[in-house]
């Protein structure tokens, strides 16, 4: 009987301790920017720079935001181009 009460007392903390983290990390979970998913995906992910960005992660994010131009993916070449273009949509084109 002496050792329920500890029992207890510890599955109840952990069974809060639980539903408070689950209550918060809905609360502060961030909001994916489905688009840069979807240009993350068609990048070929060399990282090399020849866009003039740091990374694809950066062009994608550029793509995304309006702020880059298509086709600046050398190692991706035309199928790459013409995959973000279907992405972005022809408003995007440079």
């Amino acid at each position: 009987m002496n050792i329920l009460i500890p029992i207890l007392i510890l599955t109840s903390i952990g069974t809060i301790s639980g539903i408070g983290l689950g209550i918060i990390s809905n609360i502060m979970s961030l909001v994916k920017d489905k688009k840069l998913e979807k240009i993350l995906e068609v990048l070929p992910g060399a990282n090399c720079g020849a866009c003039g960005f740091s990374g694809c992660e950066s062009y994608a994010k550029a793509l995304s935001e309006g702020k880059a131009k298509l086709g600046l993916c050398i190692p991706g070449g035309k199928s790459v181009s013409d995959k973000l273009n279907d992405i972005l949509g022809s408003s995007k084109e440079p």
